[in-house]
């Protein structure tokens, strides 16, 4: 299922939520995206419509099983595009939150994994080869 970038930060969104609450609310990811919450309340209509989010979205905003898998495997995903952006790139940790996002939206999974093995090694040169100070 392909989302655009707004979908895909809404989803990590409420998966990474669900880690620090009991019951997420539409206030409390309007927070914490810096959305209004007529713009959350859009979204859960479209999610729910795509089968990611339970229709009772009012009450308590809760992910399907689908919509679960999706979120497990984009946050995976994400932690490894993010980590390129930021340690590889060195983006501001805003910056490189954007470009994942925006990258996640617009590349298929097999390419993530193509970056995730380069920033892997990448990774591991900058450690086994410290850059001298002058």
């Amino acid at each position: 299922m392909e989302l655009c970038a707004g979908q895909c930060r809404y989803l990590l969104c409420i998966y990474q939520l669900e880690h620090d609450r009991k019951r997420i609310r539409c206030v409390d990811i309007a927070n914490d995206l810096g959305v209004t919450r007529p713009s959350v309340s859009k979204m859960m209509k479209c999610m729910v419509r795509m089968e990611l989010v339970e229709p009772d979205y009012c009450e308590a905003v809760r992910l399907t099983a689908k919509g679960r898998e999706i979120a497990e495997t984009f946050n995976a995903d994400y932690d490894l595009t993010y980590a390129f952006f930021r340690k590889i790139l060195r983006l501001s940790k805003a910056e490189a939150k954007d470009h994942a996002f925006l990258f996640l939206s617009a590349f298929p999974g097999s390419t993530v994994k193509k970056l995730g093995d380069v920033t892997g090694r990448s990774l591991e040169r900058v450690k086994s080869h410290p850059v001298e100070k002058k």
